[in-house]
């Protein structure tokens, strides 16, 4: 089965607390990208969820156009 890619927008409190802890319990999505206005939340949450080559963004236009 292919996986899912996501990105996730933003990466604080509800982020860290819900989301990201659900998604990757999920066996067919992957977390590639991450994106918040602060560049070590993003960096952060893409050492703990994301795949080793996970990307980082702090502008969610440059996200969404790769």
């Amino acid at each position: 089965m292919e996986k899912l890619k996501v990105g996730i927008i933003g990466c604080g409190g509800i982020a860290n607390g819900k989301h990201m802890p659900s998604i990757k319990e999920l066996e067919n999505v992957e977390m590639v990208a991450f994106c918040d206005i602060i560049p070590e939340r993003a960096e952060q949450a893409a050492k703990k969820y994301g795949t080793a080559d996970a990307k980082v963004y702090t502008d969610y236009r440059e996200l969404l156009k790769d």
